[in-house]
């Protein structure tokens, strides 16, 4: 187990880094379904942060485990060839890690499909739906747009 306990330790790392991506991602779904953009661009540079993040815990872990010599191994790879004390440590925490894994997957698709929503109302809106018709005159009074007296209007 001594050989395996910084293995241990950098899972443990893992978990707590996608217990914070996850809280982010989870930010950033609501800001989405609430089309506040100014927080889903706030949550996309915390995201951008934990990427950078990520890429040092997978530094660690592929030196850690290449010093295992298990440099190419799977997690399910080193749970076969890990000692029984380690691979019964390793179990839970793998199992945990997919877990977040696969949850922090699911909140990306939702948020793309939320943010795709917003963009075919937005998209709706700016090809001739109901609103976006309304104008206002320089003195803020609201247009009447029914009529077709605009300058480039083909009625005489």
């Amino acid at each position: 187990m001594n050989n395996f306990s910084d293995f241990i330790k950098i899972m443990n790392e893992f978990i707590n880094f996608f217990d914070e991506l996850i809280s982010i991602e989870q930010e950033k779904l609501d800001a989405a379904v609430n089309n506040r953009v100014s927080f889903v661009e706030e949550s996309m540079h915390k995201e951008q942060a934990a990427i950078l993040k990520l890429r040092g815990l997978e530094q660690k872990r592929e030196k850690e485990q290449e010093r295992l010599g298990m440099k190419e191994y799977t997690f399910r790879q080193i749970l076969e060839h890990a000692p029984q004390d380690a691979a019964s440590a390793l179990n839970p925490l793998f199992d945990r890690l997919s877990e977040q894994v696969r949850l922090t997957q699911s909140l990306s698709g939702n948020i793309k499909d939320a943010i795709e929503v917003n963009l075919h109302v937005i998209q709706s809106s700016l090809s001739g739906g109901t609103s976006g018709r309304e104008t206002y005159s320089a003195s803020g009074q609201k247009n009447n747009n029914n009529t077709h007296n605009h300058f480039t209007s083909r009625s005489v």
